[in-house]
């Protein structure tokens, strides 16, 4: 009998430890840690031709950015590019940043260029 109950704890105890949940596997979250958090220019006035950096920052996973400027021209890609234009006027910046579980949320600042 006593073998039977010493069977049945030891049984019981690597059911136990063998359904505990690790937090040391792949998020479940299913993006839940998706946020774009800001987008931020090196300078917000330019000189004519001058060529600034603007930098997003977001979190998640498998992330993608779509740069658009109501006018200008873009150098690189990614989290971080150049900007430059070459006319004088107030220009917008738009940046929109999509992750692989289909979240997406957009930023726009405004340069002025002299």
């Amino acid at each position: 009998m006593k073998q039977i109950l010493l069977l049945i704890s030891i049984f019981s105890c690597i059911i136990l430890i063998s359904c505990s949940k690790s937090g040391t596997g792949p998020s479940d979250s299913n993006g839940t840690d998706f946020k774009f958090v800001s987008l931020v220019p090196k300078d917000t006035a330019i000189q004519v031709n001058g060529i600034t950096t603007i930098t997003a920052t977001a979190t998640g996973s498998g992330l993608s950015y779509k740069w658009t400027a109501s006018y200008g021209t873009f150098v690189g890609s990614g989290s971080m590019v150049q900007w430059t234009v070459c006319h004088s006027d107030k220009f917008k910046i738009t940046c929109e940043v999509k992750d692989n579980n289909g979240h997406s949320d957009s930023k726009e600042i405004y340069i002025h260029a002299r």
